[in-house]
């Protein structure tokens, strides 16, 4: 496809710069267009500038972080995953979703892992994809987190297609909830089978797919054209078969018993039982989504920087004992609505704000008898530690991106853990 053709690499961040790999490694030689000079490989054909995004080329790869519609090209223009997921010959899982998707997607991996299959995770997380395209097999599977920067206009054809739930995010790059909705819903239209949340999609109707829906409750209603997977009386149940006890789980919090009924709805007929429950026991969560890092004179502090939308931020605090729990908040404004965290920071022991959207939150919180601005992340984390002692618990959750004063959330996760360092 690619022989004898103009290439563009529009932007050159993780994914592009694995595809220029790639794209090399077969002797074809893109031209990378980029807004600002940056670190570029030698020798190789940049275009920088506002004519950027004006293309001359026959194919464009785009970062996906750049809107399609920007970029003005007469040529078919892909992401790194898009290409990867019509090139590959390994079956394909894609999972998408605003909350839980990272931790899903990993859930999903490990297990088959745990069967002995030759599982590759990427897309939206880890290593691109196409790093390991050549190496692939048809008996390979490939499990892609995809966000809906990379699905807005892709419609990929995937042997299981998952959404773990649809909630507000992004509204700062897309145009209304209904635009990222849509492109998040994308990765159903040419799925053979589809993982859903039932609250979300009981009503929905899907002529000719194969549906597993998962829920926290017992459906009301069994449609005999799907399958389930849901909790009742302390038990994970399949159909009306328990499976195993809730208690096997080694997560705790209601959000994680969601991820582990979405990735058990995923993988029931790709594995055996008994591996989904070794995975159950053993899985420890993923770095930065309520990760224990320290404790430091009885205050523990935990890092949940990837945290970056409100919903997630209500989901990290309803696993804590509220009155014991300093929270950090506040970072880039994705046009989110900060509302709904006021019933829950109603009882944490103090709210720390830091961050360019700080007064924005402050507005919904105003009435916390403990509300306290901080300039720096370092300043913030002493701040909470104050107020945590002498046994409480610090939570960094920012219900915000990280683009204000960091390159993303691990950069912010590792500022907050090198501040923690100067308080022992």
């Amino acid at each position: 496809m690619l022989a004898n053709k103009s290439v563009a690499l529009i932007g050159f961040g993780k994914s592009n710069q694995a595809l220029y790999t790639y794209l090399k490694s077969k002797d074809i030689h893109p031209t990378i267009r980029v807004p600002n000079t940056c670190t570029l490989p030698p020798n190789s054909k940049v275009i920088v500038g506002k004519d950027y995004l004006n293309t001359s080329e026959d194919v464009i790869f785009r970062s996906p972080v750049i809107r399609p519609d920007k970029i003005k090209a007469r040529g078919k223009i892909y992401t790194e995953i898009g290409y990867f997921l019509e090139k590959t010959p390994s079956f394909k899982i894609g999972i998408t979703g605003s909350d839980g998707k990272t931790t899903t997607s990993t859930l999903i991996h490990k297990i088959l892992e745990a069967e002995g299959k030759a599982s590759y995770l990427g897309g939206n997380i880890g290593t691109p994809l196409i790093t390991y395209l050549d190496k692939m097999q048809a008996d390979d599977i490939s499990v892609c987190e995809l966000s809906s920067f990379q699905l807005f206009d892709m419609m990929p054809h995937l042997d299981v297609s998952v959404i773990t739930n649809i909630s507000q995010n992004h509204l700062d790059w897309h145009i209304d909830m209904d635009e990222y909705k849509y492109a998040k819903e994308n990765i159903l239209i040419n799925s053979k089978k589809l993982i859903l949340c039932l609250d979300q999609y009981e009503k929905r109707q899907f002529p000719n797919k194969e549906v597993t829906y998962f829920s926290k409750d017992k459906p009301i209603t069994l449609n005999k054209d799907a399958s389930y997977i849901y909790t009742q009386g302390g038990y994970i149940v399949r159909n009306g078969t328990r499976l195993f006890p809730i208690d096997e789980i080694k997560l705790k919090g209601e959000f994680n018993l969601l991820n582990y009924l979405c990735a058990i709805a995923t993988t029931y007929h790709l594995v055996s039982l008994d591996k989904i429950v070794q995975v159950a026991r053993t899985f420890s969560g993923v770095s930065n989504r309520m990760e224990q890092v320290a404790n430091i004179n009885g205050v523990t502090f935990i890092d949940s920087s990837i945290d970056s939308t409100p919903t997630r931020t209500n989901a990290t605090l309803s696993a804590l004992d509220l009155k014991n729990s300093v929270v950090i908040l506040g970072g880039y404004d994705k046009n989110l609505d900060y509302s709904i965290l006021k019933n829950t920071l109603s009882g944490v022991r103090a709210i720390v704000l830091c961050g360019e959207n700080s007064q924005k939150i402050y507005t919904h919180i105003k009435n916390h008898k403990n509300v306290i601005f901080a300039p720096s992340l370092l300043q913030a984390t002493r701040e909470a530690y104050n107020q945590a002692l002498p046994c409480g618990t610090v939570v960094l959750s920012p219900a915000s991106a990280s683009f204000d004063m960091f390159e993303n959330y691990k950069e912010k996760s590792k500022e907050y853990r090198k501040a923690i360092n100067t308080l022992r």
